[in-house]
């Protein structure tokens, strides 16, 4: 009977639970709901992919969104670039206004990462995948933060972003008195790289168990080598001065990383296996 009744407590938690995290993130979607074709996949049958899967649209407040990115990628994206981007909202006559955006490779994965640049009104999600308002920033109509490009090519890339507009219904939200607006912005293919300025570089063993040897041209003087993870998150990084430098990377879980090499004149990149 007691364990009856711990599995129940158990069920009536969760519940309760999700509310609290959804009090507590502001209403504000867990990720998912931008209309990208990788959030209509992952949809439950039959639902959308986007605002409309909690918001009705019903609501006539002539929405529109635009999305800017500086500096302006006109003929692609630089590997690990950082990019300033702002999406603007415009409506008439809505008081709150949310927003959510990703970007996807041709194929619906996830390219890059997001990082907020205003804690109080943006708030990443999804291990970095995605970017959405806070509470505080439903007041808003504009919101900015970085998106920093993948470290190998993935080809054009797209993001997706939707947004909504609306007043209250009377119980503190807009959930059927709102209007939806959706926009893309669409990058070609990464950006060409002068050979004379692509640093080759050998690297072995790969895959590693932990210690790696990198092999520099004989012409390299100093370098900087940085380590990051698949996401592009910097994990280590240690300037060497020889041409054949160990770095122990030991400390690292299994998995996927990439090893980045500068010098003052160039830069390469290598995909590196950790058993």
């Amino acid at each position: 009977m007691k364990t009856t009744l711990k599995y129940y407590l158990i069920l009536l938690s969760i519940p309760l639970i999700a509310i609290a995290f959804m009090a507590q993130s502001g209403g504000a979607t867990s990720g998912g709901a931008t209309g990208s074709p990788g959030d209509v996949a992952g949809a439950p049958s039959g639902a959308s992919g986007d605002c409309l899967m909690c918001h009705a649209n019903s609501g006539n407040y002539n929405t529109g969104l635009e999305i800017i990115i500086t500096p302006t990628p006109t003929n692609g994206y630089a590997l690990g670039q950082t990019y300033a981007i702002t999406v603007n909202q415009t409506s008439t006559g809505a008081s709150e206004h949310g927003f959510q955006i990703t970007a996807e490779n041709s194929v619906a994965s996830k390219a890059g990462t997001f990082a907020v640049t205003d804690a109080v009104h943006t708030q990443v999600q999804s291990f970095n995948h995605y970017v959405t308002h806070t509470k505080a920033g439903d007041d808003e109509i504009s919101w900015s933060f970085n998106w920093t490009a993948p470290l190998t090519d993935n080809g054009i890339i797209t993001f997706y972003a939707a947004t909504i507009a609306g007043n209250p219904n009377g119980n503190g939200t807009t959930t059927t008195n709102s209007q939806m607006a959706t926009a893309t912005y669409l990058i070609g293919g990464v950006l060409g790289i002068n050979q004379s300025k692509l640093l080759g570089f050998s690297m072995f063993p790969n895959p590693s168990n932990g210690q790696v040897t990198l092999q520099l041209p004989t012409d390299t003087n100093q370098a900087k080598v940085s380590v990051f993870d698949y996401l592009g998150k910097l994990l280590m990084q240690k300037s060497v001065s020889s041409l054949n430098n160990t770095i122990d990377v030991s400390n690292l879980n299994s998995g996927i990383y990439f090893v980045r090499i500068e010098t003052d004149t160039k830069v390469g990149t290598k995909k590196l296996i950790l058993r």
